[in-house]
């Protein structure tokens, strides 16, 4: 990926890491919703795939600054991977909320 400027904050790479992190949020809690063994947990499902999103955003990032692979880890990366997830559990909440 080319070097994005600082001040601009909404470009491709912001895009794609919201969208990819966005996806998986969407995904991990409509398949926690259908797996027999979290069916206790269900009403956490949403904290369970936030913190665990988010920190599997984090710890690629801090990967991405310790191995010398040509790769940058970025705090706005990591900014846009959450941002991505709070966007797909707003979804997920809303279809919950007015689909049942």
């Amino acid at each position: 990926m080319p070097e994005t400027p600082h001040w601009e904050f909404l470009s491709f790479d912001t895009a794609a890491h919201a969208f990819v992190f966005w996806l998986l949020a969407v995904l991990a809690v409509f398949s926690a919703g259908r797996q027999r063994w979290f069916a206790g947990l269900r009403k956490h499902a949403f904290r369970a795939v936030f913190l665990g999103t988010v920190a599997m955003g984090a710890g690629i990032e801090v990967l991405q600054m310790w191995m010398d692979l040509g790769r940058n880890g970025e705090w706005s990366d990591m900014l846009s991977d959450s941002l991505g997830v709070v966007l797909g559990l707003l979804l997920m909440w809303t279809v919950k909320r007015f689909w049942q």
